[in-house]
């Protein structure tokens, strides 16, 4: 963690873990409000499920935009940290919040254009588009909110203060499951609304998150906020030239991934939703993938920063091996007892065994992410965000192919279906492994 009398990074197990931890738990709620979400759509219908599930991909696609903008302004902030440039990283902090307030503007603007013709006209099912219409007309709200929230997680994340993310997920979780409760199904005396309930439910919990994290930034980094400043017109574009193919990194991540539930609706019914049900339990490995991988690239960042770089492979090591151990630790269940995990949403002996089956090519799926994740992050907090994209756009290239063929052209059963998550956390790993063998990442890539 960040000592402020000493102004470096400590590398131990227990201070990787006291950046991370909080980082995770936060991703953690996150995973209980998705849970909760399907828990109560599962009970309304397949079409609930289904059409509430990809219209929540779509707004995740589109809010890539912003987390790949939030992951540059966290590893500028974490390097001028370490340069001892704190004013430089406060000011990019508030630069950074006036661009996430206009990016979520853009983005909403974007999603009502989207809604209204393309995304309408790519379901197949007349009673999943209804749902999806009227979930994401609700859902694009939340843009504002979740990308100046992303701004400001920057900040913590970049200075290795990460502990008011927890605070954050923690409230915004538990207020989103509580009106999950009350608006889907009328809970407590009110008046159900269904699918559309959940809608609204997630933009109100967003909107207490970015409240609430705003509210915590004046009380801990008050220097952050004051003096109003703009960067100056050569950091503007050194932090874009950091953001823009982590942008498109994430974008074409997720947009693929979004993608790929379209096609798998063209499969079936029951598909899709072990579909979706499968992304929840991949959330497992995001709770400790998150939390790793966004120390990575502030450590990553840092340590160049205070010209550190010997120490750069035990830091990886340690992070990889708690990594791997974090996702051994919530993943176990889809090989031990899938048939109980798989039980809370499906009562049928074949929705179970297709759910038991896919659970089962998903944990070979999570043990190859624990390691291709940091490699990855790695390559990002160097600088080198422009090679992450190449990689990204290679892997998810070889992934849409796979995924066609074994959708439209070749309809496989669900489990064979999801092995094409093998195929892309592989091809992740060997793209970052030739970048970073030669350690010439070392040297850093983010100008001043």
């Amino acid at each position: 963690m960040k000592s402020e009398s000493q102004g470096t990074l400590s590398i131990g197990f227990a201070d990787l873990l006291k950046m991370a931890i909080p980082i995770s738990l936060g991703t953690m709620f996150q995973f209980f409000v998705l849970a909760t979400d399907n828990f109560f759509l599962s009970r309304l219908s397949q079409e609930a499920i289904n059409g509430a599930g990809n219209a929540g991909l779509v707004y995740l696609t589109l809010e890539m935009i912003a987390v790949g903008s939030g992951a540059a302004l966290q590893i500028v902030i974490a390097r001028r940290i370490g340069e001892g440039k704190r004013e430089e990283a406060f000011q990019t902090f508030r630069s950074g919040l006036i661009i996430h307030l206009a990016m979520g503007i853009g983005l909403m603007a974007l999603a009502l254009g989207l809604n209204a013709g393309p995304l309408q006209s790519s379901i197949a099912d007349p009673g999943i588009q209804a749902i999806f219409n009227e979930f994401f007309t609700v859902r694009l709200l939340g843009f504002i909110p979740f990308s100046v929230l992303l701004a400001v997680n920057a900040l913590y994340t970049g200075t290795a203060k990460t502990w008011p993310i927890l605070v954050v997920g923690c409230i915004s979780a538990s207020s989103n499951i509580l009106m999950d409760a009350a608006w889907v199904e009328g809970w407590w005396g009110f008046t159900p609304m269904g699918a559309i309930g959940a809608a609204w439910a997630s933009f109100f919990a967003e909107t207490i998150g970015c409240v609430l994290s705003l509210a915590l930034t004046f009380v801990l980094f008050p220097a952050a906020l004051r003096p109003w400043s703009w960067l100056p017109r050569e950091s503007l574009q050194a932090w874009w030239k950091l953001a823009y193919p982590l942008m498109g990194q994430f974008l074409t991540t997720i947009s693929t991934w979004t993608a790929f539930f379209f096609l798998v609706e063209k499969v079936g019914g029951l598909e899709l939703k072990v579909s979706h049900l499968t992304r929840n339990f991949f959330m497992l490995a995001f709770i400790v993938a998150q939390g790793m991988q966004q120390t990575t690239r502030t450590y990553v960042s840092g340590l160049i920063g205070e010209g550190r770089q010997a120490e750069l492979p035990s830091a990886l090591k340690r992070i990889v091996t708690l990594n791997l151990a974090g996702i051994l630790l919530l993943c176990h269940g889809y090989v031990l007892y899938p048939e109980f995990l798989g039980g809370w949403f499906f009562e049928s002996a074949e929705e179970l065994e297709a759910m038991s089956r896919t659970l089962h090519v998903i944990f070979v799926a999570v043990i190859i992410y624990a390691f291709t994740g940091i490699m990855l992050s790695t390559i990002q907090g160097s600088g080198a965000t422009t090679t992450a994209f190449r990689i990204e756009a290679f892997a998810v290239t070889c992934y849409m192919f796979v995924s066609a063929a074994m959708t439209v052209v070749w309809p496989q059963p669900i489990w064979i279906i999801w092995r094409v998550e093998w195929v892309y956390f592989t091809l992740i790993g060997l793209g970052s492994w030739y970048y970073l063998r030669n350690g010439q990442w070392k040297v850093g890539n983010v100008q001043s």
